[in-house]
């Protein structure tokens, strides 16, 4: 019961945090072949399929607790990856009662400035640190900043779940949010020109997202707009929960989000890949790259060349990449990494510890 408590109280306060932060196309694809490539759009956390239980139960190494670990993190960055931390974060102060964790959410860009200064010892992130922020953090300390992949994840294209549309491009997506059209597509401004008929086809489409300090707004904006700017009629809200719960209280509604706010009254559309057949953004279609909006979420921290990192940071992030703190990553929604990610990043780590890890770090 305490640890329910504790993860409602945190999961509130990152909330609270959040909300105050931070033609028909060309091309179109016939119905028979979005029938063919019709894509599986379960929840992509829900790992109880097989190939998620395998790779959470043989692909990971399990997690052995270090003893008399105790000291202070301190975390300030990106809402949706935060949102992991916090979770983790619960079964880490079980394991270790002596470490206190100040977690605060907040915008993208505010992360990147508290690792410069020295306020935190992590910063999750949603997307890889830009060159101009790595190159900032090297002009002070002489080396960069280190990332650390900790989960993978996908920037769902959400419409409320009776809007038949069955598929779109990136060139539609362009067509749909930006006023520039850099992928040298038509405006796209209703449901019929995004290929809809009879009722649907007048229908206005009515456009959601995130503020431009957000890391999901400057994916979205490089990936698929082609770095081109937003319509100004974009309803900008403060988090992805409220983004994909102002899509399910508007039929005409589209908009971008993490994959783990997807919920039973909107529906993730599957998107044409760079193979041309449609992915939906599934566990499976994420971790292989296939979904087109797929990416990773980073914690970052200051680690000197050839010194360990300093405190329980480190511990807390061997436990996040265990096979115990990746179950926790899927439980709720997020997505896993796969063990070869996994092992990519432990032998970061154990540079950063100073521990030996072996070259494999397969589950015996």
């Amino acid at each position: 019961m305490t640890r329910l408590l504790l993860m409602v109280v945190i999961a509130l306060v990152c909330d609270v945090v959040m909300g105050s932060a931070v033609p028909p196309v060309s091309g179109g694809r016939g119905a028979s072949d979005q029938a063919a490539d019709k894509a599986d759009t379960a929840r992509p956390g829900a790992e109880g399929d097989a190939d998620g239980t395998r790779v959470l139960s043989d692909g990971l190494p399990p997690y052995e607790p270090v003893a008399g670990l105790s000291g202070k993190i301190i975390s300030i960055g990106d809402s949706t990856t935060t949102n992991v931390v916090a979770r983790v974060a619960t079964e880490f102060r079980r394991i270790y009662p002596d470490v206190t964790l100040q977690i605060t959410a907040s915008l993208t860009s505010i992360g990147p400035s508290a690792l410069l200064e020295g306020r935190a010892d992590m910063v999750p992130m949603s997307r890889a640190l830009t060159p101009e922020e790595v190159q900032g953090f090297t002009s002070k300390y002489g080396y960069p900043p280190t990332e650390i992949k900790v989960a993978a994840d996908a920037l769902a294209i959400y419409v409320e779940k009776r809007n038949p549309v069955p598929s779109l491009t990136l060139g539609q997506l362009d067509g749909i949010f930006s006023r520039t059209q850099r992928r040298g597509g038509s405006s796209i401004e209703t449901w019929g020109q995004a290929g809809l008929t009879g009722e649907w086809a007048d229908r206005p489409i009515t456009l959601y997202g995130y503020r431009p300090e957000n890391g999901a707004h400057q994916i979205f904006q490089q990936q698929v707009l082609d770095g081109g700017q937003f319509r100004l009629s974009l309803l900008v809200l403060g988090g992805g929960s409220l983004i994909v719960q102002g899509v399910a209280a508007d039929p005409g509604a589209i908009g971008y989000a993490s994959i783990f706010f997807t919920c039973k009254r909107v529906r993730p559309v599957p998107l044409s890949g760079a193979d041309g057949r449609l992915y939906a953004p599934t566990a499976e279609n994420v971790r292989s790259r296939k979904y087109p909006l797929s990416r990773f979420l980073y914690i970052c921290v200051n680690k000197p060349p050839g010194q360990p990192l300093g405190g329980p940071a480190a511990e807390f992030l061997r436990f996040l990449l265990s096979r115990e703190g990746q179950q926790i990553v899927a439980a709720d929604g997020n997505i896993p990494l796969d063990a070869a990610t996994v092992d990519e990043g432990r032998q970061a780590l154990a540079q950063l510890t100073g521990q030996d890890e072996p070259p494999t770090l397969r589950a015996k």
